[in-house]
């Protein structure tokens, strides 16, 4: 339990310090990094336990419960077909990636298919360990892109939105 403790100050030290200094995302990456860079300077990893791991999807889903509002009942038809569009794309996109990285790596297609499946990191980890796939593989390639995402495109916003 103690190590646990100590990874959940590294991440809050490390999400106040990015948040403090303006990178993008900074709370959620910076709790990202910290956490992450205690699991990886000890000798034995920090397990989470599950009713940790869900009591914080329940907060995330909570916190993104609060922004719906009447518009977003009103521009639903409009959003759902352009984020069915946008899923079946990724999804194109993702078996693509799929094949090349298992046909070129060491990766088997399974992992290299949940890890470039839209989908975030520890769904899809699980599901792919249920199906035979390296979840630790799957788990790395999503938490890659869910960090350069939570980077670049709040820097893409600022530049071309404002």
């Amino acid at each position: 339990m103690t190590t646990i403790l100590w990874a959940t100050v590294w991440g809050i030290v490390g999400g106040l310090l990015a948040q403090r200094i303006g990178l993008p995302g900074g709370a959620a990456v910076g709790a990202m990094f910290g956490s992450g860079l205690y699991n990886l300077l000890i000798s034995t990893q920090v397990p989470l336990p599950p009713s940790l791991e869900i009591g914080a999807q329940i907060a995330v889903g909570v916190s993104i419960g609060f922004s719906f509002n009447r518009e977003l009942l009103s521009n639903a038809g409009l959003v759902l077909f352009w984020a069915l569009v946008g899923a079946l794309v990724f999804l194109t996109v993702g078996l693509l990636l799929a094949f090349l990285v298992s046909r070129f790596s060491p990766i088997d297609f399974s992992t290299a298919l949940f890890g470039f499946s839209p989908g975030g990191f520890t769904g899809m980890s699980i599901l792919a360990a249920a199906e035979g796939g390296n979840a630790a593989i799957v788990a790395l390639i999503h938490f890659v892109r869910v960090v350069l995402l939570f980077v670049i495109v709040p820097l893409l916003v600022r530049l071309l939105v404002r």
